[in-house]
């Protein structure tokens, strides 16, 4: 993927790789594109997660898919991301925008395992 634009996929369903191409190159070079609720503002003060450890997950071409991708009414594409993150296994919930064209994702939650 490139630095300019992130690049959509045009791909029904989404595949779990096409959902970690995509959140990996938001993470790694489109960080204004990613959406964190206020939800996962919360949890991550509640639980002790920090913003490094769920980008370094979002990077990460080892977290596992928990759940998802799967399809929401409202158009988005919803997946849990598991992986380790500066010693602590984290799971995520993300969100993903317009993959098809000009993607955006949105961290709905955060726990740890």
């Amino acid at each position: 993927m490139s630095k300019g634009k992130p690049q959509g996929v045009n791909e029904f369903p989404l595949t779990e790789v096409t959902a970690r191409k995509i959140v990996n190159d938001l993470a790694e070079n489109h960080t204004g594109r990613i959406i964190w609720s206020r939800h996962v503002k919360e949890r991550m003060i509640e639980r002790g997660v920090t913003a490094g450890q769920i980008l370094t997950l979002l990077k990460s071409k080892r977290s596992v898919f928990r759940e998802g991708p799967y399809e929401e009414p409202n158009g988005n594409w919803k997946f849990n991301l598991k992986g380790m993150a500066a010693g602590k296994v984290i799971e995520l919930t993300v969100a993903l925008k317009n993959h098809h064209d000009d993607p955006k994702s949105i961290l709905v939650t955060v726990w740890i395992d």
